[in-house]
């Protein structure tokens, strides 16, 4: 082992870093070694700055941290993969890093696909980084060309923070987990396939940036998503729903739907609570064409709580209400430049929205419908 405990260096046990060279056996080698020790003393298996391969899953133990130096400047395209990166070939059916024990961490790694399929569809792959274990911690990494990204699995209590890149079909899932977990400061961008490529048109057809299915409570702040299908999406999962989400400081822009809501919600408290939020969708959409916000019919008893909401130029209505006895509070809401007949449209007779809104909505453009279903202090 060099340097002071508790670090141990994989480059002591055999790993090179090349690129080339599979070093799945010599990271496994090192977490071994520390592993016996690390939920008294919180143990570092420590990733020099290098390129390095794996074949099958690295799996971080109870009170393991998997660490590396960093991963290239943030909005450089990566190109040079500087610092830790974790490669792994395309197609691959393991997550190369998974998160067993309570406490495990993994930190400054950047994840790398190989030989990509840049022709449609990614082939379908594991998580990057699959999250079994409670109040573990996931900080600084980027996904840089994933199928998918960071999977939360029947566990709670994680921080998830400072998540770059561009994962093409869902870059933070989460299912299974009954309590809290933070999610904080991500910035999905078109780091490895810009629009106009078929990956890029694969994630806008497909992907979604953050998707929520049972989960109690999460918070979620300071997100930008970038030509995603779905900025957020709440869906239901054999597992149950998601609830009480909390949503504040996010941008999901070139989205052909900013916020979904897919599965039922109780009436006794809110689905999602969100402030200073905007979504905008995209300037070139292939055709495609959405609802800014949408609470589908599968969604009933949904209760929205927004604050400073601006939805921009939706291929369809900037918000529509499909789902029964919805609720809809919102104060300061704008809509702007929706492509469809209608800015808010309520189809189900038992939903109603309760307002303080402006709209900018051009000559022979509908506002708002219904009439009967919105309570608003003032209309413009």
């Amino acid at each position: 082992m060099s340097g002071p405990a508790p670090y141990y260096n994989v480059r002591d046990y055999g790993a090179t870093g090349d690129g080339r060279t599979d070093d799945t056996g010599a990271i496994n080698a090192a977490i071994a070694a520390a592993a016996p020790s690390s939920p008294a003393t919180g143990d570092t298996v420590f990733l020099p700055a290098g390129r390095y391969r794996v074949s099958s899953t690295l799996t971080v133990p109870h009170g393991l941290c998997l660490l590396g130096t960093g991963w290239d400047t943030p909005g450089s395209q990566a190109s040079i993969f500087a610092g830790t990166w974790i490669f792994v070939e395309e197609g691959a059916d393991f997550s190369p890093v998974t998160i067993s024990g309570s406490g495990g961490a993994v930190r400054n790694l950047g994840f790398n696909v190989f030989n990509p399929n840049n022709t449609g569809a990614p082939a379908s792959a594991g998580p990057m980084i699959h999250i079994m274990g409670n109040n573990a911690l996931v900080e600084h990494i980027c996904l840089y060309n994933p199928y998918g990204g960071i999977y939360l699995d029947g566990a709670a209590q994680a921080a998830i923070r400072r998540i770059f890149g561009q994962p093409l079909n869902y870059g933070i899932m989460i299912d299974r987990s009954f309590d809290t977990n933070y999610i904080d400061c991500v910035h999905f961008w078109p780091y490895s396939h810009p629009a106009g490529t078929a990956p890029a048109a694969y994630q806008l057809a497909n992907g979604t940036a953050i998707l929520l299915y049972r989960c109690d409570n999460p918070h979620i702040s300071n997100v930008l998503a970038l030509h995603y299908n779905r900025g957020l999406s709440l869906s239901g999962s054999a597992a149950g729903r998601s609830h009480k989400v909390h949503l504040i400081n996010a941008d999901f822009d070139g989205c052909l739907t900013g916020i979904h809501m897919g599965s039922p919600g109780y009436a006794d408290y809110a689905s999602l609570q969100m402030a200073n939020v905007t979504t905008q969708a995209p300037a070139v959409n292939d055709g495609l064409v959405g609802h800014g916000i949408w609470i589908e019919k599968t969604a009933p008893n949904t209760v929205i709580q927004a604050s400073n909401l601006r939805v921009t130029f939706s291929g369809l209505s900037a918000i529509r209400i499909d789902a029964d006895n919805v609720s809809f509070y919102g104060e300061n809401v704008f809509l702007e430049g929706w492509k469809g007949d209608c800015g808010f449209y309520i189809a189900s007779p038992s939903s109603f929205a309760y307002l303080g809104v402006g709209f900018a909505a051009g000559p022979g453009r509908n506002p708002f419908a219904p009439k009967s279903q919105f309570r608003m202090p003032r209309l413009a």
